[in-house]
């Protein structure tokens, strides 16, 4: 039950990371496509590049994580509750 739920999250992020990429390529592209037609101005390839790629390692990051968690979601979930609690708990003093 548990690997279905986790495996429907990674499916719904991967969506999403994908709509993300392909959004950011679009955009940039009507933009350049503008700035050309305007001002006869470059569009700088390299910047939208650099957040693909930003993107793309982001997208790594958060499969690796998943499957990482699906291996092991009982005691990172209850070291993270944990985590919470202690936090929660702590008491802050206001100068």
């Amino acid at each position: 039950m548990i690997g279905f739920i986790l495996s429907s999250i990674q499916t719904l992020g991967n969506l999403l990371f994908l709509i993300a990429i392909i959004g950011t390529l679009v955009v940039s592209w009507i933009y350049a496509d503008r700035l050309k037609k305007q001002y006869s101005a470059d569009f700088p390839w390299g910047k939208t590049g650099m957040i693909v790629a930003i993107e793309v390692l982001l997208w790594i990051g958060f499969n690796i994580f998943l499957e990482f968690f699906k291996a092991y979601w009982l005691p990172i979930s209850i070291i993270a509750i944990v985590v919470v609690v202690v936090i929660s708990r702590k008491k802050r003093k206001y100068v």
